[in-house]
């Protein structure tokens, strides 16, 4: 699923966030969108799930501006996406295989033993069987994510969103996720927005990186763009320089 950003504009109060952000996600894969802490990552992110709406430009999936389509419109294209949120954001009163299972209870008409059926094919995807009867407090912090990227999939999307995958990870299963997103896109031909911090990772699994600041693109390319550029401002965010033009808060 092809998605074309176009214009995109969002402040907040004084605070403008999104300066004229255009960006083509490419249909079947990985884009990696990295930069500062507030640079506009997870705003532009919420634009395309629609929790905000822009000030002014387009988002446009598969050639339709979804920021003019009405509510009931927008909730039905809404079923191509799944998110893996940075804390994965399971239900701790629910079980691993209730966790999985509630998009598809929630949005087909299914009976339970296909809705079963699925979840244990959703959680062997990710490398993980005979789990649906434990808890989210009795999972480490990968097994989290890999249960959030199980329920991610749940629905067949054609988009996947990762938002900071590795956060809090330790560098092995910071790796084991980043090779489970590879995985994942190549086993399903998804495409796939990432935002992250992590830089070995993002050149691991991108095959498009898109650096943000003060709310625009300041470059976008392939990996091997990224590794030779010359332009300081990606220089100093890839090398980790407190020293630079970046601005750093204190």
């Amino acid at each position: 699923m092809q998605i074309d950003i176009k214009g995109l504009k969002k402040s907040f109060g004084g605070n403008i966030v999104l300066d004229g952000i255009d960006l083509s996600i490419e249909d079947g894969k990985t884009t990696v969108i990295i930069g500062q802490t507030g640079c506009g990552k997870s705003v532009l992110i919420k634009h395309i799930i629609g929790l905000l709406k822009p000030d002014a430009g387009q988002i446009v999936v598969s050639g339709v501006d979804v920021t003019q389509l009405r509510h009931k419109e927008f909730s039905a294209m809404l079923k191509s996406f799944g998110v893996l949120f940075q804390s994965a954001a399971l239900f701790d009163s629910m079980t691993v295989g209730e966790n999985v299972a509630f998009p598809l209870i929630e949005h087909t008409g299914l009976p339970d033993s296909k809705i079963m059926e699925i979840v244990s094919e959703k959680l062997a995807i990710v490398g993980l069987k005979g789990v649906e009867h434990l808890y989210p407090a009795e999972l480490s912090g990968g097994m989290k994510k890999r249960v959030g990227l199980a329920r991610a999939i749940a629905l067949d999307p054609k988009v996947l969103i990762f938002d900071e995958p590795t956060t809090g990870l330790d560098p092995v299963m910071s790796d084991t996720i980043d090779n489970l997103i590879m995985n994942t896109q190549r086993r399903l031909g998804v495409t796939s927005i990432v935002i992250s911090h992590d830089i070995a990772g993002t050149f691991k699994i991108a095959h498009w990186i898109a650096m943000l600041y003060k709310g625009k693109v300041v470059l976008y390319g392939s990996p091997d763009d990224f590794r030779n550029t010359k332009d300081p401002i990606v220089r100093q965010f890839l090398e980790r320089r407190a020293e630079g033009p970046l601005q750093v808060e204190a």
